[in-house]
């Protein structure tokens, strides 16, 4: 029983701890961020984010560049840096 709890206990961390990194923010404009990622550019189209903890959703890939839309995105600022973490989803049965 105790080795069943460890294993869902680590693969829980595993599953939200997948994808986390840092960016600066290149510019913002109409609700979207466009965030400098470097070689953790690694996102698609599509993939649902959390733009400094705030849930976002990733518009464009090009490069290193990601363009992300989400409500906070307008309280950010070129130079800004941020964290960019894939947002978990729960898969049903």
């Amino acid at each position: 029983m105790k080795k069943t709890i460890i294993v869902l206990a680590l693969s829980l961390f595993a599953a939200t701890a997948a994808f986390a990194a840092e960016g600066k923010v290149v510019s913002v404009a109409d609700g979207a961020a466009v965030v400098d990622m470097g070689s953790d550019a690694k996102l698609k189209k599509g993939a649902g984010v959390k733009l400094n903890g705030k849930a976002g959703k990733v518009t464009a890939v090009d490069g290193t560049k990601v363009t992300i839309k989400a409500r906070t995105a307008d309280e950010l600022k070129a130079g800004d840096t941020v964290r960019v973490d894939k947002a978990a989803t729960m898969q049903g049965c």
